[in-house]
């Protein structure tokens, strides 16, 4: 059965976001979108090691930006997705991660859907998949990534 406050938030916003949090093991948090798949055509993104806010803004701008056409593309540095000039970079989700870390979307979609990770970089612009990035609370997506 679906979840009336996201199936509400996909028909009324296009989306709905999802935080996850662990108060007490001190792992970071991460967010996911639910509902870019069905209703942009487009993978549902998620990202680790930023407060809830701050990641609901940034998926609202996505949102957004694929809304208008703009066209994300995995495996390369893509400018103008968080803002100045840094560079994010979009990874595919291992398949056997998806109950793991995208449980609600799994429930929601009961069918295949595909998700990507944003990493985003240090303040120099270093990303989490290069040597010397200082953004360690994104080390957990490199372990889901392909």
């Amino acid at each position: 059965m679906k979840d009336k406050i996201i199936e509400n938030n996909i028909k009324e916003f296009g989306w709905h976001c999802l935080n996850v949090f662990y108060p007490d093991d001190g792992k970071p948090e991460f967010t996911y979108s639910i509902g870019f798949e069905e209703t942009y055509n487009h993978p549902e993104i998620m990202m680790f090691g930023l407060e809830a806010d701050k990641s609901h803004h940034m998926l609202a701008d996505i949102a957004h930006d694929i809304k208008n056409g703009v066209i994300l593309k995995t495996d390369v540095r893509l400018k103008n997705v968080i803002g100045g000039d840094y560079e994010v970079m979009f990874k595919e989700i291992k398949q056997e991660s998806f109950g793991q870390y995208l449980g609600t979307a799994v429930d929601y979609y009961e069918k295949p859907f595909r998700a990507w990770v944003m990493l985003w970089p240090d303040k120099h612009n270093i990303l989490p998949t290069e040597s010397g990035c200082l953004a360690t609370d994104q080390n957990e997506a490199l372990g889901i990534i392909i």
